[in-house]
């Protein structure tokens, strides 16, 4: 743990009868308190760049440690198909026992958390404020289910409203706490490409939703793949890629019964060949912070956790608020395609 000159000042001055008040606050608003000395405090957050030596929370602080958690992110205001697109690959995730990690924030932040909520999952939600508040206020009702299910993580006490800093401080939260991230969909210039950077500076495996070449929205997503992001049409795909799933076998013969072209055939032999570089990579990777084995290492019970969304966040209405290249280097053009035919 490194401290800023100002920050031991600030320690060496304290005396902890000045902190009873913000712990009374804390007890008042049901708030928990997470420190550096806890042992639920996240593991992969101790491994950063200036990692928070307090976190505030509601729920389930032992999620980060117990679940392979992969972060997605993405615009605030997405197009029908990053709304898509964000359900289906988060979907696939949380029904594998990945716990999804966000932002909270209106748009793909929301779609992501819901997919997990659907699917039983845990997630964790970070914030920019304090846990009496919350930002957009279209998502109160989602944050109560995730603190229910999940967890709502934040580096400020109760009272905090929220800030331009500190949402970008945030975004070095769901980067810490992940093990990869995901962008989904994202402008050129955003507060989701912040969380990029983020996750770079700390090591994260980063994966992008191919998108339109005439969508601004599409714009981020596009050049993170020409800098050598890892392509994701699916959940398999980030699946595979940490070795909790086997690829699947390719087809001998089309659905009317004609036989693959020999292009075809290539293309698939090289998507299965990848798979097993994935499979031969991956689970060292995964299993290296705690063995992790998908939903058994979450130990999720979704009967418990609810198996839908509840009515009171479908009828929120529509989503609209505003994420490194592969450990082999750039991405093989034959691998991108057989990823994309496959």
């Amino acid at each position: 743990m490194v401290f800023t000159p100002a920050q031991l000042a600030a320690l060496r001055a304290a005396r902890p009868e000045d902190y009873t008040a913000r712990l009374d606050d804390c007890a008042r608003h049901g708030v928990n308190v997470l420190t550096w000395a806890d042992e639920d405090y996240p593991d992969l957050l101790r491994a950063v760049s200036a990692p928070p030596p307090v976190l505030y929370y509601r729920g389930d602080a032992g999620i980060p440690n117990r679940c392979f958690t992969f972060a997605i992110v993405g615009t605030r205001r997405p197009s029908a198909y990053g709304v898509e697109a964000t359900a289906s690959i988060a979907g696939e995730l949380a029904r594998a026992g990945v716990a999804l990690v966000s932002g909270l924030a209106t748009g793909l932040d929301s779609e992501s958390h819901k997919a997990a909520v659907q699917a039983g999952a845990p997630t964790v939600a970070c914030i920019a404020f304090g846990h009496d508040l919350c930002y957009p206020a279209a998502n109160r009702t989602l944050k109560g289910v995730i603190e229910r299910q999940g967890l709502v993580l934040s580096e400020y006490p109760p009272g905090t409203p929220p800030q331009r800093g500190y949402f970008l401080q945030r975004n070095r939260l769901i980067a810490g706490l992940s093990r990869g991230l995901c962008v989904a969909e994202a402008r050129r210039r955003s507060g989701t490409m912040n969380t990029v950077a983020a996750a770079l500076a700390a090591g994260r495996d980063v994966f992008s939703v191919p998108g339109s070449i005439f969508s601004p929205l599409c714009e981020g997503t596009n050049q993170l793949l020409r800098e050598g992001a890892v392509p994701a049409v699916s959940g398999a795909d980030i699946l595979l890629w940490y070795g909790l799933a086997r690829p699947e076998q390719p087809e001998k013969a089309k659905p009317d019964g004609a036989p693959l072209s020999l292009d075809a055939q290539r293309m698939r032999r090289g998507a299965a060949a990848a798979g097993r570089a994935v499979r031969k990579d991956g689970p060292a990777a995964a299993q290296g912070d705690g063995g992790f084995d998908g939903a058994g290492a979450c130990g999720l019970f979704p009967a418990a956790c609810g198996p839908a969304v509840p009515a009171e966040i479908e009828n929120d209405g529509p989503v609209l608020f505003e994420g490194h290249a592969p450990r082999g280097g750039r991405i093989d053009l034959d691998c991108f395609f057989s990823l994309i035919i496959a």
